[in-house]
């Protein structure tokens, strides 16, 4: 019996795959355009403005990041693709990553230090709220119901 996917899981599944899709090319485009970067970086500003991102593309950093995000790509859009499928392994990583996604929003808020206090709590409290409702949205009987691949009426 086919089960019928909620709407925002759909929605859900497809932001993460195109969240896949956006650090797999931006990794794509860190780890080829990074001599040229560093070049227009320089020619641009003095040097004084942007060593710390001098530093992040002269070491092996880079390469670190653009690995990164190329792995963090391909797990976006497999878990997108489980989210889509109804898997129970794909609805437990949705809730672990939305709430650490929340954690890390508060840790923001508590220790950066932005001279413009209402950027920074206007773009941290819609963060937060945007991760309270999709952990809401995931804990719905109906949407659980799909994961655990229960029909509903």
């Amino acid at each position: 019996m086919p089960y019928k996917r909620p709407l925002g899981v759909t929605v859900r599944g497809i932001f993460y795959i195109i969240e896949g899709f956006v650090a797999i090319f931006c990794g794509v485009l860190l780890s080829t355009i990074n001599q040229q970067i560093e070049t227009y970086l320089l020619n641009r500003f003095s040097e004084n403005q942007i060593y710390t991102v001098l530093q992040i593309l002269d070491g092996g950093l880079s390469h670190v990041l653009a690995i990164w995000l190329l792995v963090a790509g391909g797990a976006s859009i497999i878990i997108g693709i489980g989210v889509l499928k109804g898997k129970r392994w794909a609805w437990r990583i949705s809730i672990i990553q939305t709430l650490l996604s929340v954690v890390i929003g508060l840790g923001y808020v508590s220790y950066t230090n932005i001279a413009d206090p209402t950027s920074k709590l206007l773009g941290t409290s819609s963060e937060l709220i945007i991760g309270i409702v999709i952990i809401c949205y995931f804990f719905q009987p109906h949407v659980r119901a799909y994961f655990n691949r229960l029909t509903t009426r």
